[in-house]
């Protein structure tokens, strides 16, 4: 009597692979962590999965400006602006009255002169009457001193120019310089209240 075999035994093989791969699959998926939290959207008629991620040691912080201090920052926004715009004036008068040969005349640099002059007293009168909020007192203080060292500034700019002869134009340089200075002690000002504000 003759035995029968299987002519390819090996035929079996690939089925039991796979089972045992399914298997081992279903049994690791069954023991990791639940990494998705379900949530429900309203409307939406389903449930959808968001995946949340957490950095050991890092912490999230949201800062919101009182509506006090966001008006307050954005005045100063505007003086720091409205600075800047009289700090190039000036500039330009000085640079074109000084080249050789002069770009503008002395009636023109005198005028010019006299314009920042003006508009930065109405700026300095307009910073030292704004209330600041509580807390930024301070740093209030810093930002009106700039606009008043600007105010003298100018002053000597102007009184420099307007020196009689001989006159070699070290008080008028000097002037415009130490209003430049100003501005940006201004503008460092400004730019610490907003970071202070924005919590940074």
């Amino acid at each position: 009597m003759s035995s029968s075999y299987d002519p390819k035994p090996g035929r079996w093989m690939l089925p039991l692979v796979v089972l045992a791969m399914v298997a081992f699959t279903y049994v690791f998926v069954r023991e990791l962590p639940s990494a998705a939290t379900s949530s429900t959207v309203p409307g939406n008629g389903g449930t959808t999965s968001t995946t949340s991620t957490t950095v050991p040691g890092e912490t999230t912080t949201s800062t919101t400006i009182s509506p006090d201090a966001q008006a307050y920052v954005d005045a100063l926004e505007g003086f720091n602006i409205r600075l800047t715009d009289l700090r190039t004036n000036l500039s330009a008068a000085n640079t074109g009255f000084d080249s050789n040969p002069r770009t503008i005349d002395f009636d023109q640099a005198e005028e010019a002169f006299v314009g920042v002059q003006t508009a930065t007293t109405t700026l300095f009168q307009e910073v030292q009457a704004l209330i600041p909020p509580a807390g930024y007192e301070e740093a209030h203080a810093a930002v009106v001193a700039a606009a008043d060292q600007a105010v003298a500034a100018i002053a000597q700019a102007l009184d420099g120019l307007q020196a009689p002869a001989p006159d070699t134009g070290e008080g008028r340089r000097a002037g415009v310089v130490a209003f430049d200075t100003a501005a940006s002690a201004f503008s460092t000002a400004v730019d610490g209240i907003r970071a202070t504000a924005s919590g940074g």
